[in-house]
């Protein structure tokens, strides 16, 4: 078991860090994890760790706000990453260090309802043996949002494995149950027809020993493929398509400007280019949106259309027709000057 690293407050962005090697940590108004919370003592909760457990002990003198676990009073209680306690309306949850590195994925894709980012890292973490459907467009990373449930889980000291769609019986490699045993199987789920139903027989046998993934546009298709009792004990969640979230579009292309070492961002682009970015339908979601970050920064180095067609590199050449797809005017970003003057002018 790995050790919990962190608290956080569930369905917010805020978390608390505890501090390697201190053995006694505190939570209150004036703890070592400060939360301002009005019914939170100065001194609310006391934490230490024994053996692989974080032991947390209610050490608060007021008893109107008692430490709640698995929905009892509790003078103590022993937690695992994922598990979660409540004091007063405030639910906190413990994670440890892979939950929280696959956080930063579940978020990009699953947007910034931080209740639902929780709630999947949650499940990851304590039921690992719970299958998984993901139910969303195409372009919706399904498979990196896969690997982070696996990678939060206790499943990820053995394989994960991603299986293609088919419909055709015997379509699928049944090596793939063998080999993500203990492990993980993500399955996509044909547009046509059900999967292979002979693949689908054995990774639904206990024996196999995987937790699934299952990856679909619609309800009505996983249950075309997969037995009632698998899908109805699953665990849902649903990928919005990324124009339902047109207000974190500028959020993720800066994110990913800054991973590509670009000093770019969304507000130096010209505003035109702004509006052009966020009308767009991206048909392919968020791996478009992924995609539309890299060429972004080519194209700031075009500061002409004259400049932009005398370039005939191959590169140059894709972004030109990912530009033309969406109908970007160059240059992307205003020339300084020729801002200041505009401004000047209109004041004038």
């Amino acid at each position: 078991m790995n050790l919990v690293t962190a608290l956080r407050i569930h369905g917010s962005l805020i978390e608390l860090p505890l501090l390697a090697g201190q053995e006694v940590i505190t939570l209150g108004r004036k703890g070592d994890l400060r939360v301002e919370h009005r019914y939170l003592a100065s001194i609310h909760v006391r934490f230490e760790r024994v053996g692989d457990y974080l032991r947390a002990e209610n050490v608060s003198t007021d008893k109107k706000n008692p430490l709640i676990f698995e929905h009892h009073e509790v003078t103590e209680c022993y937690l695992k990453p994922g598990d979660q306690f409540q004091i007063g309306d405030t639910i906190y949850y413990a994670l440890d260090q892979e939950m929280r590195l696959a956080r930063r994925w579940v978020a990009e894709i699953l947007g910034t309802n931080d209740a639902v980012v929780d709630d999947c890292l949650i499940t990851a973490a304590v039921e690992p043996d719970r299958h998984v459907v993901l139910l969303g467009e195409t372009g919706g990373d399904q498979e990196r949002l896969g690997r982070a449930i696996h990678w939060a889980s206790t499943r990820r000291r053995n394989p994960f494995w991603s299986v293609p769609p088919t419909n055709k019986l015997g379509g699928a490699d049944l090596q793939a149950i063998r080999g993500a045993r203990d492990g993980t199987l993500l399955i996509w789920i044909p547009t046509r027809g059900k999967f292979d139903p002979a693949f689908v027989a054995q990774a639904v046998a206990p024996e196999a020993g995987v937790r699934l993934i299952i990856c679909a546009h619609a309800p009505d298709k996983i249950y075309y493929s997969f037995p009632a009792a698998v899908v109805e004990t699953a665990k849902r969640i649903t990928i919005e398509p990324i124009t339902a979230r047109k207000d974190e579009i500028a959020v993720l292309l800066d994110r990913w400007f800054i991973e590509r070492r670009s000093s770019l961002r969304f507000r130096a682009l010209a505003p035109e280019v702004q509006d052009k970015l966020l009308s767009y339908t991206w048909p392919n979601n968020l791996q478009e949106l992924s995609t539309a970050a890299e060429y972004l920064v080519l194209l700031t180095y075009y500061k002409s259309e004259r400049e932009a067609e005398r370039d005939t590199t191959l590169t140059r050449a894709a972004s030109r027709a990912w530009r033309k797809r969406l109908m970007l005017p160059l240059p992307l970003v205003p020339d300084e000057t020729d801002t200041a003057t505009r401004k000047k002018a209109k004041r004038a």
